[in-house]
């Protein structure tokens, strides 16, 4: 009987820390799809398609955020995915809403929260 209670005190150390891992890996992939926005401005190259710019913002103020998106052309999904960090408060361009007289747009396949040591891991260094 006496070994019981080291192995309860075991097993609560082990679980504690396993609940604090737990915690920094939710910590990095919480959904942050809530941040993301889409929006069109004028652009001279786009209008003489008959389009706008189409960019993405994170409107988070100081988190980065991985984004998944896929690109749609004709209404077609087209193959591969853009994967890539967004800082904070900052935007990015995709392209033109028109492109050979058709639509494009992009749409959001997920948006997590990511720390800058989970950026460098997975995409090398960001400026």
């Amino acid at each position: 009987m006496i070994h019981k209670p080291h192995s309860l005190l075991l097993f609560t150390f082990v679980a504690g820390i396993l609940l604090s891992f737990s915690s920094l890996i939710k910590a990095e992939g919480d959904d942050a799809s809530e941040y993301i926005a889409f929006y069109e401005e004028g652009d001279e190259e786009c209008e003489k398609k008959g389009g706008t710019r189409i960019f993405v913002k994170n409107t988070h103020e100081k988190q980065i955020i991985d984004l998944h998106l896929d690109r749609y052309f004709y209404d077609v999904r087209q193959g591969g995915r853009s994967m890539f960090p967004l800082k904070p408060s900052s935007s990015q361009a995709l392209g033109c809403s028109r492109v050979f007289d058709a639509e494009q747009r992009w749409d959001l396949v997920s948006a997590t929260f990511i720390s800058e040591a989970g950026v460098k891991e997975r995409y090398g260094d960001i400026e």
